[in-house]
């Protein structure tokens, strides 16, 4: 739609300030895609980091000389990291629950760019380049960092059992069971409640963009 005295639009200033509109409009999609986009990838490796110096406190819990002051600290951290456990997995379970649908579309609009940008005439493959950098890069980085919350979880799963449970008392022998329970379940993100994000997703799926395009347009 066309604004009352904005024609032609091929004179000056016309032309200029139409230029000048649709510049403001770009500047402002991309800030607010790429600040989506970062506080997603922020919130996932925070997420990470997290259990990362959960796994490193746990393994700290075990020492070669057990004694009754070092009995007392492990009674005084215990109670600190089961609520930052708790909370970690909240934190998922809120990404989970906000970002899972927004990932699963974002997932689905990449995939099907990459695989559009192969059918493009070779000749204009330079000009769309940066865009299939953009999708390739943002597809991987969703997969690596949720592949580092992965592999977080499970070294805090392994830090859980090789903190030296077996020298406590009962009573905090049973806590450390209850965090070994919880740190058993398989946590992985998963866009639109369908799709788990990790390496092995992205390599099937370069792997099925790979063939497929090779076989319809080859």
């Amino acid at each position: 739609m066309l604004f009352p005295g904005m024609e032609p639009l091929s004179a000056t200033p016309n032309r200029q300030i139409c230029k000048t509109i649709l510049f403001i409009q770009e500047v402002i999609l991309v800030i607010i895609d790429l600040n989506y986009q970062t506080l997603q990838l922020l919130l996932i490796s925070h997420t990470a980091t997290m259990y990362r110096l959960l796994a490193e406190e746990m393994q700290q819990l075990d020492a070669p000389v057990f004694d009754e002051n070092h009995y007392q600290g492990i009674k005084i951290k215990l109670p600190s990291l089961i609520f930052r456990h708790v909370l970690t997995l909240d934190i998922i379970k809120n990404l989970q629950s906000l970002y899972s649908f927004p990932m699963g579309v974002n997932f689905g609009l990449n995939t099907i760019c990459i695989a559009l940008f192969f059918y493009l005439p070779t000749e204009e493959w330079i000009d769309f380049c940066p865009f299939l950098i953009y999708c390739f890069f943002v597809f991987f980085l969703y997969c690596y960092l949720c592949q580092k919350l992965i592999d977080a979880t499970e070294m805090f799963e392994r830090s859980v059992y090789a903190c030296g449970w077996e020298k406590y008392n009962i009573k905090e022998m049973k806590i450390i069971y209850i965090i070994m329970l919880q740190a058993q379940k398989p946590i992985e993100l998963l866009a639109a409640d369908i799709i788990p994000i990790n390496i092995y997703t992205f390599a099937t799926t370069i792997q099925f963009l790979y063939k497929f395009i090779t076989v319809v347009k080859f």
